[in-house]
Formats: structure tokens, sequence, C-alpha cells
């Protein structure tokens, strides 16, 4: 399968109890296309337009308190920062029950992660050093319009880690890996095999000023040396553009000097 989407999404952190609270909008949209074998079938289809769009929750439960003002932005320091996140995919998205290739899946899903951040050494731009790791489950409810059949999907354990480094004061690398577990379909009570992959790669991200960055990534399975096993290979690139007084009070600031 090959795949082109583009994620566009809103984010807001609000102050709650002193912690963090963010909340998050992701839509994706695009086209994919591919070949695959549904009840002794084969189909070559391509599907364009808008998936499901995703709702993320997220909060702190241990790291910094909030940032609410500027004294708050020059003593920041991650240490050990845990948070807690649920997201959910509501299932409006483009969908053709008579292909199995569609960007929709006709079905709720979402996970429960818990995204920690380890700071390593001091955390002074253009040395900073962290380990990020995100455990997370996802589970998915049955589509009982897959091509005339029910598909139903175990849940899937997702382990994502990101060992972060600044080579200068705005540009960073990291080195990634990722690891999927379980998450075997069933199509019609036929079932597949539970995914147990692994995923490694590297990041480069650079900060172009105080609201816009820039990141770009290559990630690729490495345990794929089976005929049946699952393999897999992305390379993203994502721009990020943010606001929000503080910051804006801090450029002029500077710009007072």
């Amino acid at each position: 399968m090959d795949a082109n989407v583009a994620i566009v999404g809103y984010a807001k952190m609000l102050p709650l109890f002193d912690r963090t609270l963010t909340l998050a909008v992701l839509e994706p949209m695009g086209r994919i296309s591919g070949e695959t074998t549904v009840a002794d079938q084969s189909y070559n289809q391509d599907a364009n337009g808008f998936g499901d769009p995703m709702v993320e929750v997220g909060y702190n439960l241990i790291g910094p308190k909030a940032i609410k003002n500027l004294p708050d932005i020059m003593r920041y320091e991650p240490k050990l920062s845990l948070d807690l996140i649920v997201d959910v995919a509501f299932p409006v998205g483009e969908y053709d029950s008579s292909q199995p290739l569609n960007l929709g899946q006709n079905r709720w899903y979402g996970r429960v992660g818990a995204p920690t951040i380890w700071q390593i050494g001091p955390w002074v731009p253009g040395r900073r050093t962290t380990l990020e790791v995100q455990p997370s489950v996802w589970a998915f409810t049955d589509n009982n319009d897959y091509v005339g059949q029910t598909l139903s999907t175990d849940p899937m354990f997702e382990l994502e880690a990101h060992l972060t480094r600044d080579f200068t004061e705005h540009f960073w690398g990291s080195l990634d890996a990722t690891w999927f577990a379980g998450g075997k379909s069933t199509v019609a009570g036929v079932p597949g095999d539970s995914l147990n992959n692994i995923g490694v790669g590297f990041t480069l991200g650079y900060q172009i000023n105080d609201n816009i960055s820039l990141t770009a990534g290559y990630m690729a399975t490495v345990n794929d040396s089976q005929p049946t096993d699952l393999r897999m290979d992305g390379f993203r690139i994502s721009l990020t553009y943010g606001w929000h007084k503080i910051v804006e009070g801090q450029k002029r600031l500077k710009s007072e000097e």
C-alpha cells in the first residue's frame, strides 16, 4: 500500500489546577492505493478524500507546573515529565463499503497513552538532551460493513522512543524507534496474524523563528525478512506554527533590547 496523507491539526494548551491541559483536533486527508485480498478475492484500488477526524485530550501529571508568565518560561525545565493522553477518532471519514481500502475506517477507535520526557543533563539551548518514551494502547470497535463482512481488531500496543539532542540553539535531531504488538484482525471469523514489528529511524528539526518550526523524519521496519512480515517505511514532514501572548511578549522584549 502507498499513502500520501496530510494531517492538519490545531492544539490549545490551558492551565488546569497548575498543570497543563492540552486539547487538540486532527484531520487526515490525502490518497492511498494498494492491493489486498479479502475472502479469497483480490482488490486493486485507491481512495482519496478525508479520513476520520481525531480529538485528543492530554493532561500533565508529573513535571513542571503550567507556564503562565515570562518568569515561568525562563525557569522551565522538564526534568521528569509524565502526561496522560486520550485520543478518539470519529467514524465520519469517507468510506465505501464495497472496497476494503478507505481513508475512513467506519468504526470508532482510539488510544490511551502516557508520553514521558526525561531530561538528561543541563536544559541549555544548544546543549539539551532528552529521552522521550510513549507507551500507548489502541482499541477498535467492529466494522460491520467491511466488503459485506465484519472486521474486528484486537487491541494493539505501541511503544515509541526518541533520544533527542540539540546540535545548535535552533537545530536538533533524534534517533527514533517504534514497536507494535497485537492488533490481530479477523474478517468474517477468519483471523489474521498479530503484529510484532519494530521500526527505527531518525528526525531532524529546525526552529525557524519563535513561532515556526520544521521537522523531517524517516522510519522503516527492521524485523521484516520473512515473506509474511509487515514491511513498512515512511517519510514525514511537519510544519508547526505556534502563538501565545507570552511568546509575543517575549518577542517584544527582545526587540527592545
